[in-house]
Parts: structure tokens; C-alpha cells; sequence
């Protein structure tokens, strides 16, 4: 069974790839389904209404109007689609790229599995926060308890930043993570809660993911029977091209390279 999963892209995200591949000259890898022979090209130019890649080459690699396989690499991440092979008047090779545009994301590769190798934090606001779409005050929702004012002392003190959270990462993508909290923290991390303005702090940079989404809490099985502990699932939704590009490096800079070119013919069949 596949391990890696393709995220579709809307129009424009598509566009915008495209038009990014074109400026940066890059490469593309082309191949018939199911056979193992493939050519990399260069990327002369990108025309954005006609929906076409040409490539710099004069070879017919495949015969005219051949539907193809394609895959390219654009500051990290890797994207895959569908195409026609055409030859142009001028005998240059390209891709007619209808299709839609999928980016590739590999759980063993391309999901960051942080702890405890990596030291990554996540700092979450304690003031506003939106659940449901209805804006909430968080310290207001459990602030009569004895215990929370005494985890707030602890928050306030501890890092000099009132009001904030911080959380070790355990693992993280381009389209979220996950952290494990105790009973003290549980109160916050209602399913469907949204918080704003999250930093992701890594040992030499920091990335700051405008919207966090609580998608799940479930029981987390510690080693140490008296500790009760929870993971929460987090998705990253609305995340711009930027900080998608930002934090897609950023991963892929610390994570080996992996062919998943098989994985996309498996995902088409």
C-alpha cells in the first residue's frame, strides 16, 4: 500500500507552481505509466492560458499527442500530473498540463517526526481563540479553578511571554502536527478550536502558521501509568503559497530525499 499522499491544488496554486518552475528554469521528469524509462527536461517557458510547459528539446521522446506522466521539483516539495506530449511548430517538446496538479507528501519522509531528535516548539496564544467560528476567551473559560491560576503562574513565569503555551512538537508537515499534553492543558485543545498566529520554533528559525485547527484529542498510552496524557491532531488550513514554501524547505532540508515516482502511478490507477 502506498505511503505517500497527493493533495490536489486549486487553479491558481496550480498557476502559481507552474509560473514558479518557469523562473527558476527548472526540471521536469516525464514517463509513460508503467514503464521505466525517463527523460528529465529543462523548462523554457511556462504559457499560462494555453496551460503548456516548453521544454528545451527537439526530440520526439514520445509520439505526438502521447499522454504522459509528469513530476518536477519546486523549493522542495514535489508535484506530480498528467499530460499530452505535443511537438510545436517550431519542433520544440511540450507538455499540455490539463490535469490536475497534485503536491506529494510521504509520512516516513516528508511528515518530520520531531521528538525527541529534533527540538521544535510550538507557542500557542492563551487570549483569543475560535471554536466553531465563535470567538472564545480562553483564559476566561476555566480561570475560577485553583489550578488554572496556578498554570498560569507557571506559563507567565517560565518563559516571560504572558499568556502563551509552548509545546514540544512531535511531528510535523506542511499540513499540520501533533503534540501530546497533560490534564493541565486538555482545557484548551477542543476539538474544532482554532488558534491564531502559532510560532513553530525550530533551534535556528522560527515560522509563524497564521491558523491552527484542534482536528482530534485522543488518549496517549505513556510509559509512566499514573501520568495521563493526550495526543492532539493539528492541521495548518488556509496556508499561503509563502509559508507553505517556508516550511516545506524547511522539512525537506533535514529529510532525505524520496523517489515517489510509483507511488503516483499507484495514486492514478
Amino acid at each position: 500500500m502506498s505511503q505517500t499522499f497527493f493533495s490536489k491544488l486549486d487553479q491558481l496554486e496550480k498557476h502559481n507552481r507552474l509560473g514558479q518552475l518557469e523562473l527558476a528554469k527548472g526540471k521536469v521528469t516525464v514517463w509513460t505509466k508503467g514503464k521505466n524509462n525517463k527523460d528529465t527536461l529543462n523548462v523554457v517557458k511556462f504559457d499560462k492560458n494555453r496551460e503548456e510547459l516548453v521544454l528545451d528539446a527537439k526530440t520526439e521522446l514520445f509520439p505526438n499527442k502521447s499522454e504522459i506522466l509528469c513530476t518536477f521539483d519546486i523549493r522542495g516539495m514535489t508535484f506530480f500530473t498528467k499530460g499530452v506530449f505535443k511537438m510545436s511548430s517550431g519542433d520544440f517538446c511540450v507538455l499540455e498540463l490539463k490535469s490536475d496538479l497534485f503536491k506529494s507528501e510521504r509520512r516516513s519522509s516528508y511528515r518530520l517526526m520531531t521528538y525527541p531528535i529534533y527540538e521544535v516548539w510550538a507557542d500557542f496564544d492563551l487570549g483569543e481563540a475560535y471554536e466553531g467560528g465563535k470567538v472564545i476567551d480562553l483564559k476566561s473559560k476555566v480561570n475560577q479553578t485553583k489550578l488554572f491560576q496556578n498554570f498560569l503562574q507557571l506559563v507567565d513565569g517560565d518563559n516571560g511571554d504572558v499568556g502563551r503555551l509552548r509545546i514540544r512538537v512531535q511531528d510535523l508537515s506542511a499540513t499540520g502536527m501533533s503534540i501530546h499534553i497533560g490534564e493541565l492543558e486538555k482545557s484548551y485543545f477542543v476539538k474544532d478550536t482554532t488558534f491564531k498566529n502559532v510560532n513553530i520554533t525550530f533551534t535556528d528559525e522560527r515560522i509563524i502558521i497564521p491558523e491552527v485547527k484542534v482536528v482530534y484529542l485522543v488518549d496517549y498510552i505513556s510509559s509512566d501509568k499514573n501520568l495521563k496524557k493526550f495526543k492532539i491532531g493539528l492541521n495548518f488550513p488556509n496556508l499561503s503559497v509563502k509559508i507553505d514554501d517556508l516550511l516545506g524547505r524547511k522539512i525537506n532540508k533535514l529529510l532525505r530525499e524520496i523517489d515517489s515516482n510509483k507511488d503516483f502511478e499507484n495514486f492514478l490507477k
